[in-house]
């Protein structure tokens, strides 16, 4: 085989016909097959563990078109419960939740401030007419009556005796009286009086004592008459109105047995409904509307379908929920109404979107995530709290039971490096939706993608012409360096049509250009090239030594390709060969000094079994070469500089020089096979941008790249123009016989009937050489008896 001339058609931006479609999914992409698919199965199944990660490249849509997905499947399952929590009437620390079915939350909550206002006013109607007044009087006047008509008996009996009952502050005295019944003082009762109050005062006292514990036991009898009294009272004012409430909502699973201990306890509490007298303060939590209010946690009054929620900061508190605190009197106090809802309680029944970065940058929210899904409850609690003191009053709100989706989005090395790792992280994420980073540019893709793209925020103002869909999706193309597919980071075409909009509305065109997207690109280039520019400066002033006319022994120009983050681009380094006597064979000058990687030393031990295996056959190889990048300070990594650090070797070897016009990349096996390499069309615009700089393009110029990279080449305007017009040449080699001869001038050689290369050839120069240094070694060792 020879070297392979590429042509411009054959290295230009592919021609896409973008149709004249409109809109989409970037899920009917096939790029996101794999990811619809997933997402599919887990909304179809119901069991618990079937959350989802979706993985995919940075602007691949990951996360927009995910949400945008899920929020359309959603429409076909139902809306969710609504979720309340109310008092505990027995526990008040203890909240209870209840279900209600989506919308009706909101009802039950209004009409349970309105039960609380005319239970009110019934109240006061009923306690504070003279109905019940005159009822409880008359009960307490029977009583009177009849303890009164029994004192009034013993204090005739002692004035029989010459004795009478009067009330002093000490309560009932029996005393002495004349015969005008006037009260002697013990000093001057009579002797007659002594006796009668000796003999009678005894029994009057005990009867004067049986009165009191009547008393007491017919006051107690009305308290409790009174307070039967009141509750029959409650029971008949606000009954009517409580039991409408209960029949109101008493057909909701769950809710009758609460509606039951709601009625008791409001009838129990009625004082709770009247006027509060003006010097005594009520407690806060003996307002009406704060033992019965409701906390409405999740109201889906507005729903049509399950729904979607995208938690962005998932904070412990913003995705589980939180107790708030009020401030009163100097000091926190809270209660089941200040329990606020988290995005798990929002998403519950249907899906919640987080970012998995996000998750792993909370110390707090994985394990706790882990353990809803595990236990399907979603609780509120107070982590920050731990180890403190108790907070009276804080409530510990019962847990909601969960049926929820989780989908976790992010890069590819979050899922394989941090939650892959974790052993329990398959048993809660069984599903992986995997976005692959590039996909064919199969027509049905083509159409897509370009109704995507003429669907892009602004469309409707500022539309795209068919031309600047057409150079949009060769770009795609080009972001996946293969001409047969297309990028699958559509939102990156997103900001160069953001940008040719902006350029479009300063010059006032109505559309965008193909001539505006292609200066938006050139646009985004020039911003982030400063390293470029400066590496390509250093280059055209010779601080960097890159020769790119003539020939010369030894020495190659390899392409490198730089990833500063926001820019890619490719540079040419310069990569030389000295060989000398010796037995040591390849010396890699990074390897010896700890600045070349492990594949990059994996290259140069290959360059050296390839060498073996070529001219070793007859006497072992009897040389030292050393192969390095000159004028490189930093750690070098990759295989891809390996043919031409080979052709470089057998340069010096052979004695030929090589052609510095042409720079080589490429990865070499054992073989001599040359093997695909990354970023080819990057370290090929960098070479040509420095033959551009260098001086007039004639044609000498160009590039070689192993076969296998054809495909990957899709290349700038500006390159591609070149070499349509000859300025410029691109080769593909399949062998290093190919590069030998494209970049020596020379013929490889192949071995004849004897065994040997031509003597012409680069290999049987390079023989002819090798069995040199092999004589030279061999008479400095002396005869084999006597080496040492």
């Amino acid at each position: 085989m020879t070297a392979k001339k590429l042509s411009a058609d054959a290295v230009g931006l592919p021609a896409f016909d973008p149709g004249n479609r409109s809109g989409g999914s970037a899920f009917e992409l096939t790029s996101h097959r794999r990811a619809r698919e997933a997402l599919d199965l887990a909304l179809s199944i119901r069991d618990p563990g079937f959350n989802v990660f979706v993985l995919g490249e940075n602007r691949s849509g990951r996360l927009t078109s995910t949400v945008a997905y899920l929020e359309q499947a959603a429409t076909a399952l139902p809306a969710p419960s609504d979720w309340l929590y109310v008092n505990h009437f027995i526990r008040p620390w203890e909240p209870v939740a209840l279900r209600l079915p989506a919308g009706q939350g909101q009802v039950f909550r209004s009409r349970m401030e309105l039960l609380l206002s005319q239970l009110q006013d019934a109240a006061a109607t009923a306690f504070g007419g003279d109905g019940f007044q005159k009822r409880v009087q008359s009960e307490g006047a029977d009583a009177r009556d009849r303890i009164n008509a029994r004192m009034r008996e013993i204090q005739g009996e002692a004035r029989t005796a010459g004795l009478d009952v009067v009330q002093t502050q000490q309560g009932p005295t029996i005393v002495a009286v004349d015969e005008k019944g006037e009260i002697v003082p013990p000093q001057a009762m009579t002797d007659e009086q002594r006796a009668a109050m000796d003999r009678h005062a005894p029994g009057i006292a005990e009867a004067i004592r049986e009165v009191s514990r009547e008393t007491a036991e017919a006051q107690a009898e009305l308290h409790e008459r009174a307070e039967e009294l009141a509750r029959q009272t409650a029971d008949y004012a606000l009954g009517p109105m409580i039991d409408a409430f209960v029949v109101a909502f008493g057909d909701h699973p769950g809710l009758m047995r609460w509606l039951v201990e709601l009625r008791n306890d409001l009838i129990a509490n009625y004082r709770l409904f009247l006027p509060t007298p003006p010097d005594m303060e009520r407690p806060r939590e003996a307002e009406p509307a704060v033992r019965y209010a409701v906390n409405l946690l999740v109201d889906n009054r507005a729903a049509k379908h399950a729904p979607v929620v995208v938690e962005p900061n998932p904070t412990f508190a913003n995705l589980f929920g939180r107790i708030e605190y009020r401030q009163s009197q100097g000091a926190m106090e809270t209660d089941f109404s200040l329990i606020r809802a988290g995005a798990i309680h929002r998403a519950n029944g249907g899906v919640l979107v987080l970012r998995a970065d996000a998750v792993a940058a909370e110390p707090n929210v994985w394990p706790y995530l882990k353990a809803t899904l595990r236990d399907g409850l979603a609780r509120i609690e107070e982590p920050f709290r731990a180890g403190g003191p108790a907070v009276a009053g804080a409530p510990t709100p019962a847990p909601i039971p969960l049926d929820i989706k989780v989908v976790l989005v992010a890069a590819p090395h979050w899922y394989y490096t941090f939650f892959a790792a974790d052993p329990e992280f398959q048993t809660h994420f069984k599903i992986k939706a995997d976005i692959d980073p590039s996909m064919d540019a199969t027509d049905g893709n083509v159409e897509t993608y370009a109704g995507l793209i003429r669907a892009m925020p602004g469309a409707a103002d500022t539309a795209c012409e068919d031309e600047a869909v057409a150079w949009l999706l060769g770009t795609a193309s080009r972001w996946s360096a293969d001409r047969t597919k297309l990028c699958s980071q559509f939102e990156r075409i997103e900001d160069i049509v953001a940008e040719a909009r902006v350029l479009a509305a300063r010059t006032g065109a109505k559309t965008v250009t193909r001539v505006l997207v292609v200066e938006a690109n050139e646009s985004r280039r020039r911003r982030n090239s400063r390293i470029e520019d400066r590496v390509q400066e250093g280059i055209a002033d010779g601080t960097v030594l890159i020769t790119t006319t003539g020939a010369t022994v030894g020495q190659v120009n390899g392409l490198t390709v730089r990833d500063v983050g926001d820019h890619t681009f490719g540079t040419p380094s310069r990569v030389t060969a000295r060989a000398s006597v010796g037995r040591r064979g390849v010396l890699n000058i990074e390897r010896d000094v700890g600045l070349g990687g492990p594949i990059q030393q994996k290259g140069a031990l290959v360059l050296q079994g390839w060498l073996s295996g070529q001219f070793a056959r007859d006497f072992p190889l009897s040389f030292d070469v050393s192969i390095t990048f000159e004028q490189s300070y930093g750690g070098v990594e990759g295989d891809s500089a390996s043919l031409a650090e080979l052709v470089a070797i057998l340069s010096d070897l052979s004695g030929i020089p090589v052609k510095q016009g042409i720079a080589i990349t490429g990865s070499v096996n054992q073989k001599g096979e040359a093997q695909a390499i990354g970023g080819a069309h990057s370290k090929i615009e960098g070479f040509f941008r420095t033959c551009r700089d260098a001086g007039e393009l004639d044609g000498s110029q160009g590039a070689a790249i192993p076969a296998a990279n054809e495909r990957n080449l899709v290349l700038s305007e500006e390159v591609e123009e070149a070499v349509r017009d000859g300025r410029f040449v691109l080769y593909s080699v399949a062998t290093i016989e190919d590069a030998v001869e494209l970049l020596l001038g020379v013929p490889a050689g192949t071995r004849g009937a004897d065994g040997a290369f031509p003597a012409d050839s680069v290999f049987g120069r390079v023989a002819g050489r090798l069995a040199g240094y092999d004589r030279v070694l061999r008479e400095r060792e002396g005869p084999p008896g006597l080496r040492p």
